[in-house]
C-alpha cells in the first residue's frame, strides 16, 4: 500500500531530514531528543522503581572533576561508542541502520551503570546520539558527526554537572 506509514519509513524520514538541516538545528534538536529520551525513562521506570540514593550522587561531581566529566568522557566515549562500534557494525552488516544503532546504544549504556534507572536513561541517550550520528555521518561525513554528537553530549554533561 502506498504511502502507509510505519515506524521504519519514519525513521527514514527523521534520518534524511536530520542529515540534511544546518548543524545549529541539528545540535539543538538532538540536545532536546536527548533529554526527551531521559524524562521517557524517568516516567516509565523512575515512577515505578523509585528514585533511591544511587541514583543521585551528589559527591560525583568532585571526584570526577568537570574536565573530564565535560570534555575527556564526551569525547572518548562519542569515538567508541558511536564512532568505533557504529564502524565496526557497519563493516559486519553493511546496509543495515537498526544494528549500529543498537550496538551503539548498548555499548554506550554498558559505559554507564550507576544504577538501572540511570542505565536506562544512558541506553535511550546512546541510541538517540547513534541515530542522529548515523544520520550525519551518512550525509556529511565523520568530522561534523563525530563533532556534534561530542557537542551535544559535552553540554549534555555540563548541566548535568552544574546540577
Amino acid at each position: 500500500m502506498k504511502g502507509k506509514r510505519t515506524i521504519r519509513r519514519t525513521l527514514l524520514r527523521w534520518r534524511i531530514a536530520l542529515g540534511g538541516m544546518a548543524w545549529w538545528k541539528f545540535a539543538v534538536l538532538l540536545f532536546a531528543a536527548t533529554f526527551a529520551a531521559k524524562l521517557a525513562a524517568l516516567l516509565l521506570f523512575g515512577l515505578t522503581t523509585e528514585i533511591g540514593a544511587e541514583d543521585l550522587d551528589p559527591g560525583r561531581a568532585g571526584r570526577v572533576g568537570w574536565f573530564v566529566a565535560i570534555v575527556v568522557a564526551p569525547l572518548l566515549e562519542t569515538l567508541i561508542a558511536q564512532g568505533l562500534v557504529i564502524w565496526i557494525v557497519r563493516k559486519a552488516l553493511p546496509g543495515s541502520f537498526l544494528w549500529p544503532v543498537v550496538f551503539s546504544a548498548v555499548v554506550f549504556g554498558g559505559g554507564h551503570q550507576a544504577s538501572p534507572l540511570y542505565l536506562v536513561c544512558m541506553l535511550l541517550a546512546g541510541a538517540v546520539w547513534a541515530f542522529g550520528y548515523l544520520s550525519r555521518l551518512d550525509r556529511k561525513g565523520f568530522a561534523q558527526a563525530f563533532w556534534l554528537v561530542f557537542l551535544v553530549h559535552a553540554l549534555n554533561n555540563a548541566l548535568a554537572f552544574l546540577i
